[in-house]
């Protein structure tokens, strides 16, 4: 293929028009403008971030705009609606909004407000000025007198309607400001602009009023954010429109299909700018960007498309898989939600319940609740609201129903990510534990290439044994299991499974090398862990790790000491295997129990044929570790 006719990789372009006219891929989203038109005419659609909603805005605003109509050929041929438009294409005046270019100080937000509002009708008067029967720059000076953005809203409204022209009002990054507000500055200067006499509270009445009454001139209106949080609190629950955000015919609105991820794969490849399989590269960004599913009531399975666009671009300057999967521009702010999860105290920071679901979501890798589609920042707090936020942010999909529960699961590799950073940083930022990551990095590396395992625990330990708040909170083996799930999947290097089904068995912890983007990797670990309470001498811990334990309560998983202290054999003159038992309640003969049934687990494990494929020619390290409390009590080997 031409290198010059090659189309190039859109990666953070979200203008339509210029992806057409320069030859950028496109996957094609066309077909959806039909199905919206039926749907309804006011809609409000909920996405992650970089999941390609506004680049679909874009589509949409060229589709409609009356003043495109001649160069709907040119836009629009080759796609699906090219060949069968809809009676509505090209026949309204559109009047978008992008909130994303709102300032979200405090105490300039209403003036950056009014400013772009000025500066948005200010575009639209240039544009339809001819149509409106009105003079764009003296209409402009008008509007500059009024006091509120609301007022300059009414007074296009009101244009509009008088010279009975059809406006779509599109309206992009609806909640971002204020969720920013939200997160930075709290939920009282939140309720400043969406509550009450709030000016975005108003804007959004003016809209509503809008679509109103004979001749309304507000013929369609969509609407994109990440949460519904917000529309909630300026719109009384949205009951001027529908929210189609899980419902199945927009499953696949936004973001990439798996097919359409290998047909991309498949065209760059018949271009010459990729070298290796299409099966092995969409693999990978399966595990890592994709999974994704925003309806119970359908099965297609979607990708990240910011995510994917970033790996391709990526790939083709080195023919190679990233060194980084993960674009530092997807990730959401830990402080986005760091108002979610942390509460200011008078005698410091702790956190609150919603962090323990964060927890629970990495411990089990599931939760049950509910699917709530809207709720108001008052309600923010029940578990069911949070839980469902997390979903709307892109942290959770659908996995399953259950009877009246939905079971949500972290999607992929780097959401998982995600929360694990979110777990280090509560940790960090109430005191209760804190890691040098640039140590931790080094000894991982000793981990991988070298197969010393002994330094990162002797590290991890050692910071254990300094924290009081950790050590003290410790309870059960699935606590330990979740605290080194988080600590252990830090690193780059490993993909860290919890229960991994192996070998008709569950393993308690599993470090898959990522040999795709490190291949010089030499180790592979197993690790199985076994718990017994302290004074428990006899009778096998109820949370042993040889049964996977779906029920397993999981409200204060993470908070666990992890304390490394090898058993050794007794000196001379000292106690035999036979002496009373240690200060822990528990002797040697028990422990060593335990470490033969671990051994016999992970030798079951180790055989696994899938898993064995999977790390390569890899040597594997088969790790028993034996808590009682908060001390390993054992640490070592398998042969």
């Amino acid at each position: 293929m031409n290198e010059e006719k090659t189309k190039r990789i859109p990666y953070g372009i979200s203008d339509y028009e210029l992806i057409r006219a320069e030859n950028y891929y496109y996957v094609d989203k066309t077909p959806y403008l039909e199905t919206l038109e039926k749907t309804g005419r006011y809609v409000f659609f909920i996405r992650p971030r970089r999941f390609g909603k506004t680049l679909f805005l874009s589509m949409m605003e060229t589709y409609y705009d009356i003043q495109k109509k001649d160069k709907f050929d040119f836009f629009y041929g080759g796609t699906a609606i090219h060949a069968n438009p809809t009676a509505e294409k090209n026949t309204y005046l559109v009047l978008k909004f992008n909130f994303s270019l709102i300032s979200p100080q405090p105490d300039s937000v209403e003036d950056s407000f009014f400013s772009y509002i000025l500066d948005t009708a200010d575009f639209f008067m240039s544009k339809y000025s001819q149509l409106l029967n009105v003079d764009a720059e003296e209409k402009i000076k008008e509007l500059k007198t009024r006091k509120t953005a609301s007022d300059i809203l009414s007074s296009l409204i009101s244009l509009c309607r008088k010279n009975k022209q059809k406006l779509y009002v599109i309206i992009d990054e609806y909640d971002n400001f204020a969720n920013t507000i939200l997160s930075s500055s709290g939920s009282r200067d939140y309720k400043k602009i969406t509550h009450g006499e709030g000016f975005f509270r108003t804007f959004f009445n003016v809209l509503k009023g809008g679509t109103s009454g004979s001749g309304a001139p507000i013929s369609r209106l969509f609407v994109t954010g990440v949460s519904p949080i917000t529309l909630d609190d300026v719109t009384s629950g949205f009951n001027i429109g529908e929210n189609i955000s899980i419902d199945a015919p927009f499953n696949r609105m936004a973001g990439f299909t798996g097919a359409d991820v290998e047909a991309m794969l498949e065209y760059y490849k018949s271009a010459g700018k990729i070298k290796h399989d299409t099966s092995f590269l969409l693999n990978i960004m399966n595990n890592w960007y994709g999974n994704y599913l925003f309806s119970i009531h359908d099965k297609t399975r979607m990708y990240n498309s910011d995510m994917v666009l970033y790996f391709l671009k990526q790939y083709f300057k080195t023919q190679a898989v990233p060194d980084e999967l993960i674009d530092r521009n997807v990730k959401i702010d830990y402080g986005k939600i760091r108002h979610l999860v942390i509460i200011n105290k008078t005698k410091g920071k702790t956190v609150n319940g919603n962090f323990d679901r964060l927890k629970q979501v990495v411990e089990k890798g599931e939760v049950l609740s509910n699917l709530e589609k809207g709720f108001s920042i008052e309600n923010l707090a029940d578990t069911g609201n949070f839980i469902s936020l997390l979903f709307y942010f892109g942290l959770l999909t659908i996995d399953g129903v259950e009877r009246d529960k939905i079971r949500f699961r972290i999607p992929n590799e780097t959401v998982k990510r995600l929360f694990y950073d979110y777990i280090m940083e509560g940790y960090k930022e109430t005191g209760v534990f804190s890691l040098n990551l640039a140590k931790y990095g080094d000894l991982m590396s000793g981990m991988a290439y070298d197969g010393r395992w002994e330094p990162l625990f002797d590290y991890i330990a050692s910071l254990m044994s300094e924290s009081m708040s950790l050590r003290d909170l410790i309870v059960g083996e699935k606590s330990i299991q979740a605290f080194l799930n988080v600590y252990l999947g830090l690193s780059d290097l490993y993909i860290i499974h919890a229960e991994k089904e192996m070998n008709k068995g569950y393993a308690d912890i599993v470090m898959e090398p990522f040999l795709a983007g490190y291949e010089g990797i030499k180790y592979s670990y197993i690790i199985e862990i076994k718990y017994k309470k302290r004074g428990d001498r006899g009778r096998k811990d109820s949370q042993s790790s040889s049964l996977p334990l779906p029920g397993t309560s999981t409200g204060d998983a993470f908070d666990v000491l992890f304390k490394k202290k090898i058993l050794k054999e007794p000196a001379a003159g000292e106690a035999g295997p036979d002496s009373k038992p240690r200060a822990d309640g528990i002797d040697k003969k028990k422990v060593q129990q335990l470490v033969e049934e671990a051994e016999e687990q992970l030798k079951k494990y180790s055989i696994d044929k899938k898993f064995r494929k999977s790390i390569g020619k890899t040597e594997l390290v088969k790790l028993v570790l034996v808590f009682s409390g908060h001390e390993a009590v054992y640490i070592g080997p398998v042969k």
